[in-house]
């Protein structure tokens, strides 16, 4: 509901700007100075793009650390064990970003549309748009990576949990015999 009513707004934005530029042609202003409402727009928008582009980039450096502790819990063995994501809330919850980012790459396009719909192309939008993809392609394949890592962790140490297990059940079941022998021989 949310992306349909934002692009609701940037269309009717963009009418208005669509508008505002044949009045100013017909007053008499040049084509490249009548459409500079909706340029200023785009422009906007394009900054836009490259604020979210940056703070995507930070996730996806967040991600790749992430990455990095996940490898050096897995490389120690007393570490290995403490932490398993068995409820996988920590899958779902990357899941969840990488959803986020595809839904707002998504939005992204739909304004980009918009503006070609109007009648209006800016390279600079189009290159924003781009690198914006291309950011999140990125942020979710590190995500995926990430959940990979985690799921190869995960099976590691359920298995070291599960042999360990087993050792002391047999370690148990040992004493238990030597017990019941001692006894008997007393």
């Amino acid at each position: 509901m949310r992306n349909h009513s934002l692009g609701s707004n940037i269309c009717a934005l963009l009418r208005r700007c669509k508008q505002m530029e044949t009045t100013l042609r017909r007053a008499g202003l040049p084509a490249f100075l009548a459409c500079l409402p909706l340029a200023l727009l785009a422009c906007q928008y394009a900054l836009i793009l490259r604020e979210k582009n940056a703070s995507i980039s930070r996730i996806s450096r967040k991600i790749q650390r992430w990455q990095g502790t996940v490898s050096q819990l897995s490389a120690h063995d007393s570490a290995r064990t403490e932490f398993i994501d068995l409820d996988r809330k920590m899958r779902e919850d990357i899941e969840g970003a990488c959803d986020s980012m595809r839904n707002l790459r998504d939005l992204c396009v739909e304004v980009c549309e918009l503006f070609g719909a109007a009648g209006y192309e800016s390279p600079m939008l189009k290159r924003g748009r781009d690198r914006f993809d291309e950011t999140v392609r990125e942020a979710c394949r590190l995500s995926q990576s990430l959940i990979d890592l985690i799921d190869v962790h995960d099976r590691r140490a359920l298995a070291i949990r599960q042999q360990q297990h087993a050792i002391e059940q047999a370690g148990e079941a040992s004493a238990a015999a030597h017990a019941a022998r001692a006894a008997a021989e007393a």
